[in-house]
């Protein structure tokens, strides 16, 4: 069998159209290949030379072009195309070429779609045609329907494709609470016969709206020969509390069409996302999709896009010119996509993007044992309704740049400040070079390792002058960790960054932003130093930092965060650090909240917490004054060891940095107790 497909370049042993003497008989397989390696590879404007003139008389008279006709179906199907045929060998079966004046080979046609494959045969019929005058001899083809599509039975046939879409998938909480669903919206617009004003009334509604004006009266007035029609001028939320104002305007009117609903609007934005109309480069990069699909343009809409999308099904036909089908080529049904179950807890995702709607800032819950994380927010938000109807969020107007209101915080990655002390600790403990009991004299609030710092100092906020591992984690003391990181030494330090997650992916089903430790290795020894108490070039996402909280109440074991939930996953650990050691630190853990001089002590704490504060400052060195803090608190219940949270505060500095942070966590506490 002779294989002419697609993706060949070139087929050995193909000549150009021959046209030999009549002593020198010329081989049909001499037209037939180039004709078919043209057929195969889309170079459909070179099918013409092989073909017979009778039958392209035949085609110069239909009301259609050769070359566009083939490209434009061939390329709406996205063909590949492979041709087989079987080569004959005349003096094997001992037939005459110079007799031969017909002939005709079958030829296996495998058309490969996006919706399956249409496989037929077609006779492709050459005929021997003699120029007497110049004495020269060549095989034509005769060109039938076949070669361009099986089942046409008429050269104005034309084929048929109806793209059917799959219903896309809904995500649900933990729960079972919708959180993105296929549901109904509004479709707002203007009848103009039953207007007073038709082009007022649409300026009216984008002024309700906040759209642009001319685009409104554009749609509005989109069916001028028709005004007794309605014309769709912007769609929105059936929550949306505009819509009883659009109806007070002349003319307008609403009806309900299917649409995909966020119940949970901005307490969810940022970590369900939203879907939208698909652009040009995403049809490039996707197979499946039209025009007229709508794909997941971010979080988990965009995420889970392969799961939640499904497959598009396709009916391929032949029908004639008036529509009847003579033949269906391919028929493949639609898979609709899957559903899919967050960890998340929509009453807890609102409890906490409720506290910290005042501010800009990030909340994360996880379930230590599981590694389930239930709370997912980032402040402030934008609600997934508003973005996947293309309308503006009010939101934004109170904002200094919309920036602030698409900054995903729990995925980003932030300087941690002292919520990284716990680690340093634990490396001291584990390496053997920090001593629990052992006290550190400390004069001052400014230290430096030597003279060789120069200027550069690290401050503290306490002045105990004997200084353990409990005192320095109540009070947060930098120049103790900033020792310890200098005891701990470089090397030691960076391997135990990688054994931590930092410098890679970490784990989880939605993207991180890479954590690090440091821009290029901490060989300076003030850069060291600073490490030690998480300021220098640490970097890390309130996701990450939380999960890896979650070693103190299991025995040393961090358990990997988790956002889908599936029935058979297995909980995922990694071993850091010795149950001896997480123990040590966890109580130091405890004394920071329950004891006075604990930096989270509260009057009115609930239940049992320990945890750690930490206040990260912003600054491009020393000598900046009052520069910008991120406040962090990381807690968990010491006794009911049921959820380890982090509460990340921007531009904390007038609100108290860390100490803000802890009060926002504790209500939260207060909510789940």
């Amino acid at each position: 069998m002779k294989k002419i497909t697609y993706f060949l370049a070139g087929t050995a042993g193909l000549t150009a159209l021959a046209a030999c003497s009549a002593e020198d008989p010329v081989h049909p397989e001499e037209t037939l290949e180039p004709y078919l390696e043209a057929w195969s590879t889309g170079n459909f404007s070179e099918m013409p030379d092989y073909i017979s003139d009778e039958a392209l008389s035949e085609i110069d008279g239909f009301d259609w072009e050769f070359e566009e006709r083939y490209e434009t179906i061939y390329d709406a199907l996205s063909l590949d195309l492979e041709i087989n045929f079987e080569e004959r060998n005349f003096e094997e079966k001992e037939e005459d070429l110079e007799e031969l004046e017909e002939i005709s080979y079958p030829v296996d046609v495998t058309m490969a779609t996006a919706a399956g494959d249409i496989s037929y045969e077609a006779s492709v019929d050459l005929e021997k045609i003699t120029d007497e005058e110049e004495e020269t001899e060549e095989w034509v083809v005769h060109w039938e329907t076949d070669h361009f599509m099986p089942g046409m039975e008429d050269p104005h046939d034309e084929i048929s494709m109806e793209t059917v879409e799959p219903v896309r998938g809904e995500i649900f909480d933990r729960n079972g609470e919708p959180l993105a669903v296929n549901g109904e919206i509004y479709e707002a617009g203007i009848v103009p016969d039953a207007a007073d004003d038709p082009e007022e009334a649409a300026r009216e509604m984008a002024e309700i709206l906040e759209i642009d004006e001319d685009a409104a009266v554009e749609r509005a007035l989109q069916y001028e020969d028709n005004p007794e029609w309605f014309a769709p001028v912007q769609q929105l939320a059936l929550t949306d509390e505009r819509a009883e104002d659009l109806l007070d305007i002349s003319g307008v009117q609403l009806s309900e069409v299917e649409g995909r609903e966020y119940p949970y609007g901005d307490t969810t934005g940022h970590v369900i996302g939203h879907i939208g109309a698909v652009n040009a480069e995403e049809l490039e990069e996707h197979d499946g999709y039209t025009s007229s699909s709508e794909i997941g343009k971010n979080g988990m809409e965009l995420v889970l896009e392969e799961e939640l999308r499904g497959s598009p099904g396709m009916t391929v036909a032949v029908v004639d010119d008036e529509g009847e089908t003579r033949e269906v080529l391919l028929e493949e049904e639609a898979v609709d996509g899957e559903d899919v179950a967050l960890t998340l807890d929509a009453s807890m995702q609102e409890d906490v993007a409720g506290i910290l709607e005042d501010d800009s800032g990030a909340g994360v819950v996880q379930d230590p044992e599981t590694g389930e994380v239930l709370v997912l927010a980032s402040e402030p938000a934008f609600d997934s309704n508003l973005r996947y109807l293309g309308l503006p969020d009010p939101r934004a107007e109170e904002l200094d740049t919309t920036d602030v209101l698409f900054e995903r915080r729990f995925q980003g990655t932030y300087s941690p400040g002292s919520i990284f002390k716990p680690f340093t600790a634990a490396i001291g403990l584990e390496e053997e070079t920090l001593d629990p009991d052992e006290e550190l004299t400390i004069e001052g609030e400014q230290w430096q390792a030597d003279e060789s710092w120069g200027g550069y100092r690290i401050t503290r906020v306490n002045d105990a002058e004997n200084v353990d591992l409990s005192t320095a984690m109540k009070q947060s003391d930098n120049i103790y960790f900033a020792r310890q990181a200098l005891d701990i030494g470089s090397e030691t330090m960076e391997s135990w960054a990688e054994t931590l997650g930092f410098g890679e992916d970490f784990p989880f089903d939605f993207p991180l932003h890479t954590s690090q430790i440091a821009n290029d290795g901490l060989e300076q020894e003030e850069l060291l130093a600073d490490t030690g108490y998480g300021q220098g070039e640490v970097e890390i996402s309130p996701v990450h930092i939380n999960a890896l909280y979650s070693a103190f109440l299991n025995d040393g074991d961090v358990t990997m965060p988790v956002l889908i939930q599936e029935e058979e996953r297995e909980v995922e650990t990694q071993e850091l650090f010795q149950p001896e050691t997480a123990e040590t630190v966890r109580e130091t853990l405890r004394e920071v909240v329950a004891e006075d001089d604990g930096t989270a002590n509260r009057d009115d704490t609930p239940g049992e917490l320990a945890g750690k504060t930490g206040t990260a400052e912003l600054k491009s060195d020393q000598t900046v004054e009052d520069g910008d803090q991120i406040g962090w608190y990381t807690s968990f219940d010491n006794e009911n060891e049921n959820y380890v949270v982090t509460i990340m505060i921007q531009n904390a500095e007038d609100r108290g940095g860390s100490g803000y942070a802890v009060d926002l966590a504790n209500e939260f506490w207060e909510r789940v107790e």
